[in-house]
């Protein structure tokens, strides 16, 4: 089931061509980037409302649409009012349960005969559908608002209330179909078109949800609603320039400035302005200092900026507001530790999953923390319920396999590396230490494989070329290895150990020029050392060939 297109290629350019008569054009901006393609999207139709929805990835929250005042009934992603004054006159006439039960049993039936007394009053269910809707009683919504599309074929109000109900009970291409039919009805009800947007997006079919909101705005240029549920729309596309354009006009509004603030905050961040970001949360704060939730964002940003006594301040006035804001204890606690205020940190994670122990990411967290204090059997413990919350979390499994590799225990660090492997294979770290733990375990050949699928996954890393070489050149895989340790002296050409590694090598090869320069080059990048490696050389060789190998111009 698709839109009826030309329906409503017809509709606006109808509207569009009455309103080049009248001498007005629709405002709300270019529409022409709306024609990127995406697979789904959720909006939020009717009126505005502040829910809160967790960006867990990023860090930060973003408040899409928000929590409902009693008068509101929240239908999946969609949100309609009721006023329940319409329906207090007539539930003192007869007991509403039971006409309830009986137009359940004549929408069974098929026939408004099987209603007790012949009600058939189209305002009487009109009112009976209100009231199951209050109530979240959606199957019974869907009975009435059905007996009354029969009674009342040509209402909008009718097929509007039930593509409410289907929604409540996420049938959403059923919703579609009564949306259109309401839209029939009474083609220039925004309303209408925003729900039927909403039931759209939900149904999958995210083309025509944006064509209806375009469509919305045609005929009501300054409809917050409107503009509101476009720029969701952007936002959760990802298309963040086009969302703070549409939340910069609602940051003044009456009715969705907090909201529009708070959103304009996370799109600002999104695109890295975070001076802009702090600013949209700054002037949400003032619209409402107790919003928690604000001040985090603000302390993310902050962070992100690298204004960190700033953020830390931001997370304590949100746990100020909300002592048990895990989020807030959480952020903080990362950023303690970015400052190497290790312990610091181990408190904040600790707090944190005093309210929540459910979250992987903070037992995660707290055990790299542990770990970096050299604290590995907390860590493993920390770890492993990480593991229990996130089978799947191929970090845990990482960093409890280098507890266990600074424990002494290889082995044990060599199944969780391969474990986290199945997980993520293109992770050049995990490979790295997976080979380190063969070479412990005296398993060099295929320690020498993980090195260079490490090695493939990143070139750039000095130390893996240093230890790939290293382990060549126990195998007297002497040409390999003085490749190897050429491509550290090019990644790191500061450091000297690659140089002087380079020197055993070329003397176990008899190239005694090429080692003379290498030991040259190891002295000069590190001149405190230079008595160090002529005394690990004398170990190895008699004094006259370390004499020898001096150059005229060594110190």
């Amino acid at each position: 089931m698709r839109c009826r297109d030309a329906t409503l290629a017809q509709l606006v350019e109808q509207l569009t061509c009455n309103q080049q008569v009248a001498g007005s054009s629709p405002a709300g901006g270019s529409w022409s980037g709306w024609e990127r393609s995406v697979s789904s999207v959720a909006l939020s139709a009717g009126n505005r409302r502040n829910c809160v929805l967790l960006r867990i990835e990023s860090g930060c929250k973003s408040t899409v649409s928000s929590p409902p005042s009693n008068d509101t009934i929240v239908v999946g992603t969609q949100m309609f009012e009721f006023n329940d004054a319409e329906w207090s006159s007539l539930r003192s006439e007869f007991d509403a349960e039971e006409l309830l039960r009986q137009c359940v049993r004549a929408h069974t039936q098929g026939s408004l005969q099987a209603i007790e007394g012949g009600l058939c009053l189209p305002e009487q269910l009109e009112h009976l559908t209100s009231y199951c809707l209050e109530r979240e009683r959606f199957q019974e919504a869907l009975a009435v608002a059905s007996l009354w599309t029969m009674l009342a074929p040509y209402s909008a109000e009718a097929w509007d209330k039930l593509g409410v109900a289907y929604s409540g009970v996420r049938s959403h291409r059923q919703a579609v179909e009564a949306f259109e039919k309401a839209l029939a009805c009474n083609p220039n009800d925004v309303e209408i078109i925003l729900h039927l947007a909403a039931a759209y997006s939900d149904a999958g079919i995210v083309s025509e949800a944006e064509a209806y909101l375009n469509y919305a705005l045609l005929l009501d240029p300054s409809c917050e609603d409107a503009i509101w549920q476009k720029a969701v729309f952007a936002q959760r596309r990802g298309y963040y320039r086009d969302a703070i354009e549409l939340y910069e006009r609602l940051a003044d509004s009456p009715h969705y400035a907090r909201e529009a603030l708070f959103e304009l905050g996370f799109c600002y961040d999104c695109c890295q302005r975070f001076d802009d970001a702090c600013i949209a949360y700054e002037r949400a704060i003032e619209l409402d200092p107790y919003n928690a939730d604000a001040w985090l964002n603000r302390g993310i940003v902050l962070a992100r900026a690298g204004r960190y006594a700033e953020a830390i301040e931001s997370y304590d006035y949100a746990l100020a507001i909300s002592p048990a804001h895990v989020g807030a204890l959480y952020n903080k606690a990362n950023l303690l530790s970015l400052l190497g205020k290790l312990e610091a940190a181990v408190d904040c994670y600790r707090e944190a999953l005093s309210y929540d122990r459910s979250d992987a990411a903070i037992w995660q967290n707290l055990g790299s923390t542990l770990g970096e204090l050299g604290r590995y059997h907390e860590a493993i413990e920390a770890f492993t319920e990480a593991i229990a919350l996130a089978p799947e979390h191929f970090e845990a499994y990482f960093g409890r396999g280098t507890c266990y590799d600074a424990l002494g225990n290889p082995g044990a660090a060599l199944v969780d590396y391969d474990t986290a492997l199945r997980f993520q294979s293109a992770y050049a770290e995990l490979w790295y230490a997976r080979a380190e733990a063969l070479v412990k375990l005296g398993i060099n050949q295929e320690a020498i494989q993980s090195y260079e699928t490490a090695l493939k996954l990143d070139p750039q890393n000095a130390s893996c070329w240093y230890d790939y070489a290293m382990v060549l050149a126990t195998l007297r895989r002497y040409t390999e290895a003085t490749e190897a340790l050429q491509r550290a002296t090019i990644v790191a050409p500061q450091w000297a150990d690659p140089y002087f590694a380079l020197v055993k090598v070329y003397l176990l090869c008899g190239n005694v020029a090429a080692a003379r320069d290498a030991l040259q080059s190891a002295i000069t990048l590190d001149p405190l050392r230079k008595d160090a490696f002529e005394a690990e050389l004398l170990a190895l060789l008699p004094e006259q060939s370390i004499l020898h190998l001096r150059s005229p111009k060594s110190p």
